[in-house]
């Protein structure tokens, strides 16, 4: 009886240790899904500051920022599955190490500048380039900013809230509600910068929109095309103006970098949470 007690006692342990095995894996690997979707987040930003610049960006600086951030979505978003040894040893080519602990410490660059202090928290977001991308990553109550420094917005995840270019321009005045106005910055013939309309009524199926395309030497131009099909949005998918700003664009070109960041192209659920 005793023997059968113990047996019993012992199954009861390793059954309440594996549970508790399991809950700090799955709250783990919540953390890494939540910095996974928050590195996707930044590429889609960097894309546009690349795709858009103002005069004063360093474009040198922008393309480095698309590697820094591509190495580390290889090493640590790209794989199925993270074991033990990849997720407190993985090193860039450089040697620096990506962190001591993915589920719950801090991720840097290969660079070494700082990317989160821990995932899945409340924290300060770092871009390759130093620079902050947001101070408080948490249930989109804070402001975003460019590569550049510049505001992108003062509440991320706020349907009334306006979004800017990082040159300033305006991007919409509402940037959760389908059906509201959305603008490229354009260069007008004075050589000054004007504002071209997407579409009057973003996200409404039949409206027209002016999408950007580039010709045989690379000169930016725009045309006119349908919202149909793949650029009908509900209002929740329109609060990612990066991702839409890039879907827009990635429709009438062959490639551009940020493709491996989006395996859904409006896809930020988990991020920050």
């Amino acid at each position: 009886m005793k023997t059968l007690k113990s047996l019993s006692l012992t199954i009861l342990m390793s059954v309440l240790s594996l549970s508790a095995q399991n809950a700090i894996a799955l709250t783990g690997s919540a953390n890494v899904s939540s910095a996974c979707a928050t590195l996707e987040f930044m590429a889609k930003l960097v894309a546009i500051n690349s795709l858009l610049p103002a005069n004063y960006d360093d474009i040198t600086e922008l393309r480095e920022i698309e590697a820094q951030l591509a190495e580390l979505n290889t090493m640590v978003c790209q794989p199925v599955i993270l074991s033990a040894s990849t997720r407190g040893n993985s090193r860039y080519d450089n040697g620096t190490r990506v962190s001591d602990d993915l589920y719950y410490n801090s991720w840097y660059f290969s660079n070494r500048q700082l990317f989160m202090a821990e995932p899945g928290e409340d924290t300060t977001i770092y871009y390759p380039n130093g620079r902050i991308m947001a101070f408080h990553w948490m249930h989109g109550d804070q402001a975003i900013f460019w590569p550049n420094g510049n505001l992108a917005t003062n509440y991320f995840r706020e349907y009334d809230e306006e979004w800017y270019y990082p040159d300033g321009n305006i991007i919409t005045y509402e940037a959760g509600y389908s059906g509201a106005r959305w603008f490229y910055p354009f260069t007008r013939l004075d050589g000054g910068i004007g504002q071209e309309v997407i579409a009057s009524n973003w996200g409404v199926e039949d409206e027209s929109f002016t999408f950007l395309n580039f010709d045989s030497n690379g000169t930016l131009t725009t045309s006119r095309e349908r919202i149909r099909r793949k650029l009908i949005f509900d209002d929740f998918d329109l609060l990612d103006v990066p991702g839409i700003l890039l879907l827009v664009t990635r429709l009438y070109q062959n490639s551009d970098s940020a493709k491996q960041f989006a395996p859904a192209d409006i896809n930020i659920t988990g991020a920050p949470f």
